[in-house]
């Protein structure tokens, strides 16, 4: 095994403080202005140079991009600590995703991508890939539990993305200020109505 350096090891703890450094900072300058915000902003509140800002990220773009990326390994990672199973487990990854949207949805949907989720899909898209790592399981498990074909799986992918958007659960939370919990359970119905419409409508 190669010896590492005293000053590398310092250095490379530098690196992953300063990152994180500047993605929370990058949750409260987007929020608060997020049709103004510059790396000299986000630099600014992180504490930090723009030169160091741009050696971790060349762009405001890049800067979200590897956000929505730690947001969507944050999901991950809490649904395979989860040892539940079938709709008990969804409804598990829904309830944090819907918490998360109250930090991170309005950063998240800056930069919301214009394209469908078919279209990304198809073309390996990353964040694409990483929702499906989140959520797949727990999807698996719905299909499962309503006794529908896991062939059905990238129609539940699709449904899912539609009705799980950060902007329509904002909307849900904010505007029509529905408590956490019946949003959970008012999108969880519809959803596993809409596969079984899908399901039944192709029958």
């Amino acid at each position: 095994m190669e010896d590492v350096l005293p000053e590398e090891t310092s250095s490379r703890s530098d690196a992953r403080r300063n990152r994180k450094r500047l993605l929370d900072a990058a949750t409260h300058v987007l929020r608060a202005e997020p049709a103004t915000a510059t790396m000299q902003s986000i630099a600014r509140r992180a504490a930090l140079s723009q030169a160091t800002a741009y050696r971790h990220f060349p762009s405001v773009e890049a800067l979200v991009k590897a956000y929505h990326e730690d947001v969507m390994a944050s999901l991950a990672e809490h649904g395979e600590r989860s040892r539940k199973d079938g709709k008990e487990l969804f409804e598990h990854q829904v309830a944090r995703w819907v918490k998360m949207q109250n930090v991170h949805g309005p950063v998240i949907v800056r930069f919301w991508s214009q394209r469908g989720f078919l279209e990304r899909m198809q073309s390996a898209d990353v964040m694409t890939t990483l929702s499906s790592q989140a959520w797949n399981r727990a999807l698996r498990g719905v299909l499962t539990d309503l006794a529908l074909p896991d062939a059905l799986l990238t129609v539940a992918q699709f449904l899912h993305q539609a009705m799980f958007d950060p902007r329509e659960i904002i909307d849900l939370t904010k505007t029509a200020g529905l408590p956490d919990e019946q949003v959970v359970r008012r999108l969880s119905d519809a959803f596993y109505g809409a596969l079984r419409g899908w399901a039944f409508s192709g029958a």
